[in-house]
């Protein structure tokens, strides 16, 4: 399929959700390398795939989605993740596994409501001190990444129960890690 046959297929099941009123939408697998604007007026969206296509930058449009509960990114070609994001409150899974992604901004620590945040097979160096204020995060993802050391932020999401970090370059486990007690899944 074409770039541009993609593109219309994408196009057309936006249309065919927004007359349908759809909560869910799938783009998954379609060759995507850009999302139609037109995906911003599915406001009442709730659940977003646009995994396994060849999206290099997610898009502003999806910004205006503030219904979104659920948003799959995973298999792409992204590299940052935009501050737009943030105004993505409702979102309680976030994927943006096996993109290319080499941090994690500030502004994720606005999606408050994340409880599953899985960034795994990207080339993230670090985890960053806004990341503590994820509370309600219960699983966090960051399998083969390129991070160097677990920061004391981590230690302040209590609800953790699953934390993958194998295949980073971590040298050391702080003691701290123990304060984690709902922790029940520790992938190193």
């Amino acid at each position: 399929m074409t770039r541009d046959e993609a593109y219309q297929i994408a196009a057309e099941r936006i249309e065919a959700a927004l007359k349908e009123g759809a909560t869910e939408l799938d783009l998954s697998a379609l060759g995507l390398t850009e999302v139609p604007d037109s995906v911003a007026n599915l406001t009442n969206l709730t659940v977003l795939n646009l995994s396994n296509n060849q999206i290099t930058e997610i898009p502003e449009a999806i910004a205006h989605l503030a219904n979104l509960t659920s948003l799959d990114l995973r298999g792409n070609q992204i590299t940052e993740i935009p501050d737009a994001i943030s105004g993505l409150t409702n979102l309680t899974t976030l994927s943006l596994s096996n993109n290319q992604i080499t941090e994690i901004p500030d502004a994720i620590s606005r999606l408050t409501n994340l409880t599953t945040l899985s960034l795994l097979g990207n080339q993230i160096t670090e985890i960053p001190d806004a990341i503590s204020r994820l509370t309600n995060l219960t699983t966090l993802h960051l399998l083969g990444n390129q991070i160097t050391e677990i920061p004391d932020a981590i230690l302040r999401l209590t609800n953790l129960t699953t934390l993958y970090l194998l295949g980073n370059q971590i040298t050391e486990i702080p003691d701290a890690i123990s304060g984690l007690t709902n922790l029940t899944k520790l992938n190193l």
